[in-house]
């Protein structure tokens, strides 16, 4: 039996660089959408970084919606104007859940370097060429890199006056291969279920740097930045190596989203989760770029952005959230 047909929409969705995960999202909400809503109804999907373009684009009217991550910082810094969003706080931005994704921003360098900490890093002055996002006005995870040198002692300046310095771009499927030439002689970045880093590590010998307790505490205490843990065996880790929380692909709108369009947006995200997770469940949980089984009821729960009314609406007649 079919769907009851809603209204006719015209709604903008914004993804990522247009192929990789974010994007998927949006184009899977943007099939269910169609098949929910009025003939002729009309669906735009923008591309973008996944953070401060994907925000302005919400925050300033062009989007209707937006995926961002990570979870704890990527709509609480917005909302407040804080940090990398300082100069334009989006007050009114809401969420109607996440995504779950196990991630982590870490850092791993050459074993043939002879590093094995920050320390060694800043008191050998050592040109490491860091393999790492693009270094601009758009990406959260390049500014998160440069605040964990910065409290490490490590002015990213140096490793340029050292004769490092950062061989960037933005796609982790692009940017880690660089440590696999040579190009680069370490990775700092995120997306560590991926296949490359896996290559990387298979081909290269590398090692983890842990960052330092203090360093993550201060990190914590000054911008919310959440420490995590890189478990010993992953990714040959010979320990357990801290480092950032980098997890969970969040829903950003605005709290002019018409209710009904959120309940309904948010429908899909929970009645569908079955079509989502099948695109990655053949993959054990840990090489997964998102984390299966999608739970509705914890979906909604501790993100940085209050929950639309139309979501709430949603979870709570449904019996997900009491």
């Amino acid at each position: 039996m079919s769907a009851k047909l809603g209204p006719r929409l015209d709604i903008t969705l914004v993804g990522d660089w247009g192929n990789a995960n974010f994007h998927m999202i949006v184009g899977w909400l943007a099939a269910h959408l169609r098949w929910r809503s009025a003939p002729r109804s009309k669906f735009t999907l923008r591309t973008g970084t996944g953070y401060r373009d994907n925000i302005d684009l919400v925050g300033l009217g062009e989007a209707d919606l937006a995926i961002t991550t990570p979870r704890h910082i990527g709509t609480s810094w917005p909302r407040a104007g804080l940090h990398f969003y300082s100069g334009r706080a989006y007050p009114y931005l809401m969420t109607l859940g996440f995504l779950p994704q196990d991630d982590r921003l870490t850092l791993a360098v050459r074993a043939d370097t002879g590093i094995t900490s920050f320390a060694d890093i800043r008191e050998r002055r050592y040109p490491l060429k860091l393999a790492t996002p693009f270094r601009d006005e758009n990406n959260l995870t390049s500014y998160a890199i440069d605040l964990v040198l910065k409290y490490h002692g490590i002015d990213p300046e140096d490793l340029k006056r050292w004769g490092g310095g950062f061989i960037e771009h933005d796609h982790p499927r692009l940017s880690i291969p660089r440590a696999i030439s040579g190009e680069a002689n370490a990775v700092f970045n995120e997306a560590i279920m991926v296949p490359q880093w896996y290559e990387l590590v298979d081909k290269v010998p590398m090692r983890f740097i842990p960052m330092e307790e203090d360093v993550l505490a201060r990190l914590r205490a000054d911008y919310g930045l959440v420490p995590a843990v890189l478990p010993k065996g992953r990714l040959k880790a010979d320990r357990d190596i801290a480092c950032l929380d980098w997890s969970h692909w969040t829903t950003v709108v605005r709290d002019d989203m018409p209710e009904e369009l959120a309940y309904l947006i948010t429908s899909i995200m929970v009645e569908e989760r079955g079509e989502m997770e099948r695109r990655f469940n053949h993959l054990p949980v840990e090489r997964s770029p998102m984390t299966y089984p999608i739970d509705p009821y914890t979906m909604w729960q501790g993100i940085g952005a209050p929950l639309h009314p139309g979501a709430a609406r949603y979870y709570r007649e449904h019996g997900y959230m009491k």
